[in-house]
């Protein structure tokens, strides 16, 4: 038996620690593959015939490094998309959460999105995984009631925060829920690596679970849960829905000053909606009322101010509305006599 021949010998199992970056398309496309073979095939065949079929597992479509396969399989064996059999591995169709993701239709390798039901399933065999609860998704459960699903969480989860611990080069962190007081301490390489870029990563940008900001006061991250996964930008309803309500939250003056940050606690947090969807409502104000909006920047050295890393300076960036000029806008000013019609705006997405 040549190196490639040998079955992965790995243990699963052996770690809490195990979330890592992945793209959930390409675990998507990983599983259809599998399941094209009933009888199942070995961890060396499964990497082989991701290689010759060329199967984009990655966001960058190169070939899939043998750790990144590994973890990979292991993301879907861990969630009970896939399962073992000796030495073999089998799409779990006795669970009908998988059966429903096999139900829907393949993806090219340059699709980068799932459907929406894909989506949804997807994010409830992550939640009923016992680590993924443990060490992130309990954070966000409220003081006198459990989450058992994903519509649980969208509907009744609570928001947690995370800020990092100690000199940057120590790359810790704690996530902790304030009403209840659950903590989770991210005080080890490998735990910042699965909890805050791994499965964060998947319930942020992957599952569309939650959204998050930065609170500029005490350098804290704010996670709030999502009420509807809003996958593209054909979605108009929200959008509409959110100029309304912003617009009357005006005073009754002739100008209304807003911060983005409040805009963000009001339209998004308290709300449940994507930060996204206030962006596109202000784009569509923007454009509709060009001479009764002011848009005030701030500058990019400013907004970044406090940010240690790339990815500190992206989080950063979240709280401002991003102009069509390019400025970060800190604050906006809206007169009392911008107002939508009935049906505008949702006219004006179409």
């Amino acid at each position: 038996m040549t190196h490639s021949e040998r079955p992965d010998t790995r243990k699963q199992g052996t770690s809490d620690f195990w979330m890592r970056a992945v793209s959930f398309a390409g675990l998507y496309r990983m599983l259809r593959a599998v399941a094209e073979y009933p009888k199942g095939l070995r961890a060396s065949q499964i990497n082989t015939l991701i290689r010759e079929k060329k199967i984009s597992l990655t966001l960058h479509g190169s070939s899939p490094a043998r750790a990144t396969l590994y973890h990979y399989r292991n993301t879907l064996l861990r969630i009970q998309a896939l399962r073992r059999d000796g030495p073999t591995l089998t799409a779990n169709i006795d669970n009908p959460e998988v059966c429903e993701l096999l139900r829907q239709s393949p993806l090219a390798n340059e699709d980068r999105s799932l459907s929406g039901v894909a989506v949804e399933r997807f994010a409830e065999l992550v939640l009923r995984n016992k680590q993924c609860r443990e060490h992130f998704f309990d954070l966000f459960k409220p003081p006198s009631a459990g989450i058992i699903s994903v519509s649980d969480f969208r509907q009744r989860g609570i928001p947690a925060k995370w800020a990092r611990e100690g000199a940057p080069r120590l790359k810790k962190a704690v996530l902790k829920n304030s009403q209840t007081g659950l903590t989770v301490s991210c005080d080890t390489p490998v735990k910042v690596t699965s909890i805050l870029h791994g499965v964060r990563y998947w319930a942020r940008d992957e599952l569309k679970l939650i959204d998050e900001y930065s609170q500029q006061d005490d350098g804290a991250t704010v996670m709030f849960p999502l009420a509807n996964p809003i996958l593209n930008d054909e979605d108009t309803s929200s959008v509409v829905e959110t100029v309304h309500f912003l617009l009357s939250l005006r005073t009754a003056e002739e100008w209304t000053l807003f911060s983005i940050l409040d805009l963000i606690m009001l339209c998004c947090e308290d709300r449940r909606l994507p930060i996204d969807t206030l962006f596109r409502s202000l784009d569509w104000l923007i454009g509709e009322w060009p001479n009764h909006i002011v848009l005030i920047p701030t500058s990019h050295s400013l907004a970044t101010l406090t940010a240690t890393s790339p990815q500190r300076e992206r989080l950063a960036l979240r709280r401002y509305y991003k102009a069509p000029n390019a400025l970060y806008i800190s604050h906006i000013r809206i007169h009392k006599d911008v107002k939508v019609k009935a049906g505008e705006a949702k006219e004006r997405h179409a």
